[in-house]
């Protein structure tokens, strides 16, 4: 069981993957957050990517991917659950929004500056775990 329980949206666009930087941190992960208690991890979903991306998405238009658990980041003392969900339509018009300083595409493969759950993921989804 992991001590943080998270929803992420996993945007891929030729091969590459949108990740997003908060504040100062160092490493980049997926657009998300943290499941309020008595949330559905679908409206969380929703709720986070319309604060962090100004995009509103529509819930029958989300795909659940699977759940990826690996080191929370910062703190890899800690694990995350990740609740991967995917956009039947590409995610359009974003931009930076509340915590959000930068949104960048990465290559799926490993990279240092890449958060430890989301190297997590892109390992599982490049064995097609996850679909």
């Amino acid at each position: 069981m992991a001590d943080i329980n998270c929803v992420c949206l996993v945007e891929i666009k030729d091969n590459q993957l949108m990740l997003v930087k908060v504040r100062e941190n160092t490493k980049y992960y997926f657009p998300g957050g943290k499941i309020e208690a008595n949330e559905a991890p679908i409206d969380a979903l929703v709720r986070e990517i319309q604060e962090e991306l100004g995009v509103h998405l529509e819930k029958h238009e989300l795909h659940h991917m699977g759940n990826v658990i690996g080191p929370a980041y910062p703190d890899a003392t800690m694990t995350v659950s990740l609740a991967c969900f995917k956009s039947i339509k590409p995610i359009e018009n974003f931009s930076a929004e509340s915590e959000i300083t930068e949104i960048k595409w990465f290559d799926i493969a490993h990279d240092d500056a890449i958060a430890p759950a989301v190297l997590e993921f892109i390992e599982q989804y490049n064995q097609g775990l996850l679909q």
